[in-house]
Formats: structure tokens, sequence, C-alpha cells
């Protein structure tokens, strides 16, 4: 038993000994790192642009040895020698928006650095095109080139970047090279411009303080403003015609007239005649002539003013216009009406007047002999509107149309059988119940023309 236990204290001090020896040895040295792979940079095709300096980090012992396992990047693809090598240049060019464009074909030529022509294209630009795509194929060059781009025609403004040129002139671009964020190669030999096309300035038209809603629309042509003469004499209260003998349009107020030849620049005002210096014009079945020999010839002002994307052209009251109505008694009277007709009833003249236009402004269109109320039965007296259609029947005879304006006052015909024919046309005599009654030919002319709401007006 003494012997067991001895031989257990030896083994005990044996193993104590020895883990000592272990706790106090010295450590086991680091594996050294293997050198980084050399990396071949491609210094050959740098993308321009680019702000990254060179990578020449050193790395330090403990850079080292935080990355003992890491693996050596993958070298780049090699770029073939024949990507830096074109034959092509594409223009995308971007068309500002303008109201009226004219239609044209722009046309850009491409010159070499040694003033070569290499390339021509062009392309129609009109009122709906937004962008224009050009394509030459040039001889080969090598990417880094410069090229002198020249407009020729078809657009006022070709801009590129601060460059900007008219037709004629030319501006520098360069084609260059790079790799993008995947690493892939792109040539740069296609180019972004922006043109400004022809185009014509907006004319708006004023009339008497009115804005004119032409069609077709007033146009600028070899720096003349040049206006539809129908519409615009119509909005002037003058009268306008097309005479075929002579192809010539007739311009009137009352009397007075002036008379245009298309094609020629012999024209007659009031009788005289006259050699303008822009002959009338045909444009989109309109005759077109000058704003200012319309408005000079009868007494208008009239002015220009330039907004830069327009022109505002008013044209104020004509005075010959003007003094023409202000005879007629009733553009005396400030009558109005909802509709552009009115009727004047002047009982002491047995006479109905049928106007066009406006407040002081009514033209004068029929006139016909009429019969009024008998004196047991007088026919009622001042301003009305015209309120109904209608027919009415008296067993033998019939009035029609009925154009009612007052409780049972109305405009009608004179008696009529029913087969045909007048059961009683007496007209210029006061013989109704108080109704205006006319022939069935003056009574259908102003029942096919007069819209209700029409001012029926009656004076004694």
């Amino acid at each position: 038993m003494e012997k067991f236990k001895k031989l257990l204290s030896i083994s005990i001090l044996a193993a104590f000994c020895f883990c000592q020896t272990l706790a106090s040895a010295e450590p086991l040295a680091s594996p050294t790192p293997s050198a980084s792979p050399e990396v071949t940079a491609d210094i050959s095709a740098p993308q321009p642009g680019s702000e990254d300096p060179a990578d020449d980090t050193v790395l330090t012992d403990a850079d080292t040895e935080a990355t003992p396992e890491a693996a050596p990047s993958p070298a780049p693809t090699a770029i073939p020698a024949d990507k830096y090598i074109s034959n092509t240049l594409d223009f995308h060019i971007v068309m500002a928006y303008k109201k009226y464009v004219k239609d044209s074909f722009i046309k850009i030529e491409v010159y070499d650095k040694d003033n070569n022509l290499i390339g021509s294209e062009r392309e129609w630009v009109g009122g709906v095109t937004k962008t224009v795509d050009l394509h030459y194929d040039v001889p080969e060059y090598r990417l880094g080139e410069s090229f002198t781009v020249k407009l020729c025609e078809g657009a006022e403004l070709l801009s590129y970047y601060d460059s900007r040129i008219k037709p004629g002139e030319s501006f520098q671009i360069k084609t260059n090279y790079y790799t993008d964020s995947k690493g892939e190669f792109v040539a740069g030999n296609k180019f972004n411009f922006n043109a400004t096309p022809y185009w014509e300035k907006e004319v708006v038209v004023y009339v008497n303080g009115e804005q004119l809603s032409l069609k077709p629309r007033a146009r600028i042509v070899n720096d003349r403003t040049l206006i539809p003469i129908r519409q615009v004499a119509d909005a002037m209260g003058v009268d306008v015609f097309y005479d075929s003998r002579y192809d010539s349009v007739v311009c009137s107020v009352g009397s007075d007239e002036i008379i245009f030849n298309l094609g020629t620049t012999y024209a007659t005002f009031f009788g005289k005649d006259r050699y303008l210096d822009v002959a009338p014009c045909y444009i989109q079945n309109s005759t077109y002539i000058p704003a200012r020999y319309l408005a000079e010839a009868f007494e208008a002002e009239i002015r220009s003013e330039d907004y830069g994307d327009h022109i505002d052209v008013i044209i104020g009251e004509s005075k010959k216009v003007h003094d023409y109505f202000a005879k007629n008694p009733v553009n005396r009277w400030n009558i109005s009406s909802r509709t552009n007709y009115m009727v004047w009833v002047s009982k002491s003249e047995y006479k109905v007047r049928l106007y066009k236009g406006s407040k002081n402004k009514w033209k004068l269109i029929h006139t016909a002999t009429c019969a009024i109320g008998a004196p047991g039965t007088p026919t009622v007296t001042g301003s009305f509107e015209y309120i109904e259609r209608t027919q009415w029947d008296y067993g033998t005879y019939y009035v029609g149309p009925v154009l009612r304006f007052y409780n049972g006052y109305a405009l009608h015909s004179t008696l009529l059988y029913y087969g045909g024919g007048e059961y009683d046309s007496r007209v210029g005599v006061q013989i109704s119940h108080g109704c205006v009654r006319m022939h069935p030919s003056d009574i259908n002319l102003i029942a096919n023309t007069i819209p209700f709401g029409t001012r029926i007006y009656i004076t004694e």
C-alpha cells in the first residue's frame, strides 16, 4: 500500500512539471504570407472624366497580416485593338417646339481634321417632327479623333453644349471611349444635339378690341403680315364678295369700294387705279392681302406689336364704316339682339327690315312690305324676342309660318289656301288683328334665317 501511494505521488509531480514547461515555452511563428500576384492594368484605355488616382498604395505588415488568406484579384479582360477603330458617326437631334414650323430638310455635313468632306446627310423637318437621327458612314478613324460639323440648312440654330451655330457655320466635336461601371468598353461616337427649326411667328389679329379666331390663320410672308381678307373685313363691318368675271375681291361699305385683283398688284381704290407693292395671293382657299391695305383704305388705325414668339396686329374702328352705319337709324338706337339678326317693323312705312350684325352695326339684308293691325286692333310697339314658330289654321285658309314674339302677336304670312295660292294677299294696309303679315316669299326667308331669341323691334 505504501508502495502504491509513493508511485502515485511521483506521477502527480511529473505531470505538474510537464504543464509548467508548456506554459513557459516560446510561441510558434506565424506563416509568412505569400506575395500578391502581379496585376496588369489597361492604361491605354482610360475612362474620360474619371477622377480616381492611380492605385500606388503600399501595403503595411499589418495589412498583410490582416488578410493572409486573400485570393489575388483577377486580371481585367484585355480590350482588342480594333475596338478603338470606328467608321461611323451618329447624331441625335432634338427639335425645339414651335407652333408653326415651316417644312424643310435639315442638312448637316461632317469634315475630317484635314477639312475634307467625309459625310453629308439630310432629313425632313415639319410641324410634327420632334427628333431627327442622322447616321454617317465615314472612313476609318481612331476613337479620340475630332471632326467638324457644319449646319447647311433646315434649322435656324444647331447647338452642342455651349456651341451654337447658324446655317453656314460649324463647330468641333471629339470622339472618345471608356469602360462603363460593368467594365464594358463604350465607343463615344454618338452625339446629342438640339436644334431650332425654321418657324413662323403666330399672328394674332384684333379688330375693335376683340381677338379674331381666324381660319385659315394670318401669317407672315416675306416680312409682310398677310390676313385672310374676308374674315377680317367682316369683323370691320366691310362687305366682301368675289367677282369671278375679273378674278377679283371687292370690299365695300355702301357705295365706297376697293377692288383687289388676284395675282397682280393692280387694284382700284374708290374708283382710282393703284399699284400695290404686294399682290394679293391665294392660300388655303382664302384670299390674303397685307393687313395695312384694308385698314388704311377704310380709315382704320392699325399697329403691330412684336412679342418674340408672336405678333399682335391691332386694327381700330373704321371711320368709313362708322359713318355709314350712323346713317341708319337702327344703329343710333343701341338695339341689341341675342343672335346675329334683328328685325325692325316700321308701322308708318309698312315695312319689315331684316338686319345682320350686332349692336350699332346692323346691316340691312332684306326688306319686305307688310300689312299691320287694323285701327281697332293695332299692332303692338316695343322691343320683343322671337319665341315660337307655328301655324294657325282657320278652316278655309291658314297662315304660316307664324313667328310669335309676344302673346298672340306674330309675324306671319298673308292668308293662304291649303291647296296653294293666297286667300287674301293684301299688304301695305291696316287689316290684321294685330299681327304683321307678309307675302309667303318674305316670311319664309325670314323664318329660315332668324333663330329663336332674335330681337323684334316695332316702331310707329
